[in-house]
């Protein structure tokens, strides 16, 4: 990891190493509602990039998901697997970096995540390089603050560039860096969260569903 992942690892492992889980324990409700309308088959391989305390990958595994974790904590990861611990279930977890992560291509069934907002020359050459390790006709689905959240108080970013524009990031992730995606739903909604003290109240956010061709 560079020296700014390196920085960024180490705010994320004070945010988790709290006795508490930062984000709650319950997973996102919008990957809950995408997720729980497929049916995966056996060892249906799913990857929850930056899950922090694993939550989202978790709750998949419980559900028949090979869930697999990347993030630059490793209190997280301690946090996870406690968590998959209480819910008998295993989730594998790397400590790794967007940036540098190396993706094997057609591995997954369903690249889900949330919450995953990076600086936007990270965001626009590295997300939509995932997307090359989804098996054909493989899920990809997110949700993010989009850029009207900046003024709420509800969670997310205190920065326009971290924050998603819904039109910017189709192009992206469909664009010259991706595999060839087709759109299952792209919206910009309010919605209200109830995750945690730091995610609660009405939030403006990006939702997306993407399938690989």
């Amino acid at each position: 990891m560079d020296e700014n992942a390196t920085s960024s690892a180490e705010m994320w492992d004070q945010r988790f190493g709290l006795d508490e889980y930062a984000y709650g324990r319950e997973p996102n409700q919008w990957l809950k509602i995408r997720i729980e309308s497929m049916t995966p088959k056996p060892n249906a391989q799913a990857l929850f990039p930056a899950d922090g305390e694993g939550r989202n990958a978790v709750w998949a595994a419980t559900k028949g998901w090979k869930a697999e974790v990347f993030d630059l904590s490793k209190e997280g990861m301690k946090k996870c697997f406690l968590l998959a611990e209480a819910h008998q279930v295993t989730v594998d977890y790397h400590i790794d970096d967007l940036v540098t992560r190396s993706f094997e291509q057609e591995k997954y069934d369903l690249i889900a995540c949330s919450w995953f907002h990076t600086p936007s020359v990270i965001r626009k050459r590295h997300m939509p390089r995932m997307l090359h390790s989804l098996n054909p006709g493989g899920h990809f689905v997110m949700e993010g603050y989009h850029q009207s959240q900046l003024p709420l108080s509800s969670g997310g970013p205190k920065s326009l560039d971290l924050l998603f524009d819904l039109d910017l990031l189709l192009a992206e992730m469909t664009g010259e860096y991706a595999p060839k995606m087709d759109i299952m739903h792209a919206s910009v909604e309010t919605t209200v969260l109830d995750e945690s003290d730091l995610h609660r109240g009405e939030a403006r956010v990006v939702r997306l569903h993407l399938t690989k061709s």
